[in-house]
């Protein structure tokens, strides 16, 4: 009877595993909407790190979004590698 149970339980756990495996994707270079890289006060600042992400290859290319309040000034890096 234990071995029935403990037989039963491995063949599920062999479907689960088996499964996690067969639908795992593959990794992408990046999200469609690009990876938020961070988050400045600073507009010039927000630039200068993206060109320099770019002349040192951690990514193809970049903007500098305002964020919607313009009370608070913020400037969002998001970057692309293709």
């Amino acid at each position: 009877m234990i071995r029935r149970r403990m037989a039963g339980a491995l063949a599920a756990l062999a479907m689960v595993g088996t499964a996690l495996v067969a639908g795992a994707a593959p990794a992408q270079a990046d999200p469609p909407g690009g990876t938020l890289r961070g988050v400045y006060y600073d507009y010039w600042f927000c630039q200068s790190y993206g060109r320099q992400g770019v002349a040192e290859q951690r990514w193809d290319w970049w903007y500098c979004e305002q964020s919607a309040s313009p009370q608070s000034a913020q400037w969002f890096l998001w970057t692309f590698n293709y």
